[in-house]
């Protein structure tokens, strides 16, 4: 099992892909606020690389972690769907906010959508790693109690994996 100070590093660089994820999801309505403001002219394709921009960089970023070892095929892909999820639920979210208050609302409705949902699944994890280690702690005390039940009461219990030898 790893240390505390691994667990702190190894969940400080997953905090790179959140803010990664929360400025592509922004950046999609950010076409959108120039075409408004007359600062670009509408071409249509923008928009849907825009749009597409968000999933083809956390396909690329997850892919890159695979390629580089950091992580399995399959943890690749079920990590790059996760964040996939999170993102189009965000950019839905940002596109009601823009339909209700305009594109200047879509922004900061995506970004906070990508943030409280990251947060919402760091800490249900948490929930369920605690709980987990709590069913292995409990697990541990049954079985101690149990062979402390069939050692003789006379000897006193020695530590897990050392025995008395009966001549």
């Amino acid at each position: 099992m790893a240390d505390f100070a691994a667990l702190v590093e190894k969940y400080k660089s997953r905090k790179k892909d959140t803010l990664i994820d929360s400025v592509t999801a922004g950046l999609s309505y950010a076409d959108n606020i120039a075409v408004d403001l007359g600062l670009i002219e509408d071409a249509g394709v923008l928009d849907v690389i825009t749009t597409a921009a968000p999933f083809a960089v956390i396909a690329v970023t997850e892919e890159m972690q695979v390629i580089m070892g950091k992580k399995t095929g399959k943890a690749g892909f079920s990590d790059g769907l996760q964040r996939m999820l999170k993102t189009g639920a965000a950019m839905g979210v940002g596109a009601v906010a823009t339909a209700l208050a305009g594109p200047v609302a879509a922004v900061p409705a995506a970004v906070g959508t990508r943030v409280l949902m990251k947060k919402y699944q760091a800490k249900s994890l948490l929930s369920l790693r605690v709980q987990d280690r709590l069913e292995r702690l409990q697990a541990l005390r049954r079985r101690q109690t149990e062979k402390a039940q069939l050692c003789d009461a006379s000897r006193p219990l020695l530590p897990g994996g050392m025995e008395y030898l009966d001549a």
